[in-house]
């Protein structure tokens, strides 16, 4: 099937202009949300074209590795037509989330693949076979060209590594640098800083967020509220996508209500996070006082289960980047390991190496698909 039918996340020429535009930026960093932006890949149509390709060429289908080839390749057409640099962070993991599902047993519990469409068992099986070789030549293929570099997370979450990488200065963050992330997950708007973006899109709705825009986004409503407390905001009104569930009948016009009371009772974020790491209680010794009826469901809800302060391990990524900076399990230092090999090896492999071990895998490339990104 065409790559285009998988991946149809394209920004316009002119948004990408607009974005270079905001501070005569030369660089984009380009982060890619490789599972959310393929979301296409899991509907009935593009199933059984895969399965059915893979059993009538007797080989895996590649269209899902070749739709991320155009992807880039058209990003890179677009650099070079604008005499501007642009470097590819590719993010995505495998396997359930040990350091989520330790906090939380049902978090993305509604995520579960279904039945695919009434397939049978066999087809099942060969269209997950079919996945899992397209990720492995995209980890494999993608970090041996130049400029391009996929993390790939075994049992961990990996919506958080644009945040990691460049809260932690692990990329290039000079002022000539912009950075653009393209994810429809709204827990990536903790990355949106002076200089950081998120490309969004929702049918034909295309837009760009910016720093100053998080809590109005999510609360879909004005507010005075600091974009630092959005992690906190998801950690009490819950985030419906991710199976977080928030505190009841707690939603974004009451927490607007409560927040200045809130922050009296909790300190500012640093604070809280301080507070999770040395297991002391959220709030300050108030309680008693409280006669809001809503700040006493939240402080009840965290006294009793805890809900906020699990909540922010599952959502903040600044909690789970603290545990990635101080790794207290073999897992977590793998984890660091992987990606500081990944971001320091520079080997790549010729352009014609590449297209023709790429061949030999059965990957139908488009006309100078893979010369653009050697450019």
């Amino acid at each position: 099937m065409h790559p285009s039918s998988l991946l149809s996340y394209y920004p316009t020429y002119a948004l990408l202009d607009e974005i270079m535009s905001k501070n005569d930026y030369k660089t984009l960093n380009l982060f890619f949300d490789l599972k959310n932006n393929l979301q296409s890949t899991y509907m009935e149509h593009a199933i059984v074209n895969i399965v059915n390709s893979s059993k009538k060429a007797k080989m895996l289908d590649t269209s899902i590795f070749s739709s991320v080839v155009s992807f880039l390749s058209f990003h890179k057409m677009w650099a070079t037509k604008r005499a501007a640099d642009i470097n590819f962070f590719i993010f995505f993991e495998t396997g359930h989330s040990y350091y989520h599902k330790n906090i939380s047993k049902t978090y993305k519990i509604s995520r579960k693949i279904d039945d695919l469409y009434g397939l049978d068992r066999e087809d099942r099986e060969l269209f997950f076979r079919v996945l899992h070789a397209n990720f492995q030549l995209i980890e494999r293929a993608f970090n041996l060209m130049p400029k391009i570099k996929v993390i790939r997370l075994n049992h961990l979450e990996a919506d958080f590594v644009p945040y990691y990488l460049i809260t932690r200065n692990m990329v290039e963050a000079s002022p000539n640098h912009a950075n653009v992330i393209y994810s429809n997950d709204h827990d990536l708007y903790q990355c949106l800083n002076d200089n950081t973006y998120v490309f969004a899109k929702a049918g034909r709705v295309k837009k760009i967020l910016q720093k100053g825009e998080i809590m109005q986004t999510f609360l879909k409503r004005n507010s005075n509220i600091p974009e630092e407390y959005y992690p906190l905001a998801m950690a009490i009104i819950g985030d419906i996508g991710d199976d977080v569930i928030g505190v009841k009948d707690v939603g974004p016009a009451r927490f607007i209500d409560v927040f200045p009371t809130l922050v009296e009772l909790t300190g500012d974020m640093e604070t809280i996070y301080q507070k999770i790491k040395s297991k002391t209680p959220l709030f300050n010794p108030l309680s008693d006082k409280i006669q809001n009826k809503i700040l006493k469901k939240i402080i009840d809800a965290e006294s009793t289960k805890q809900k906020i302060t699990k909540n922010l391990k599952l959502v903040s990524f600044e909690l789970l980047s603290r545990e990635l900076d101080d790794p207290s399990d073999t897992q977590m230092i793998e984890r660091l390991e992987l990606i500081k090999k990944t971001l320091n090896d520079n080997r790549y492999v010729p352009c014609e190496n590449m297209k023709q071990e790429l061949i030999k895998t059965g990957v139908m490339l488009e006309q100078a698909s893979i010369d653009f990104l050697y450019l």
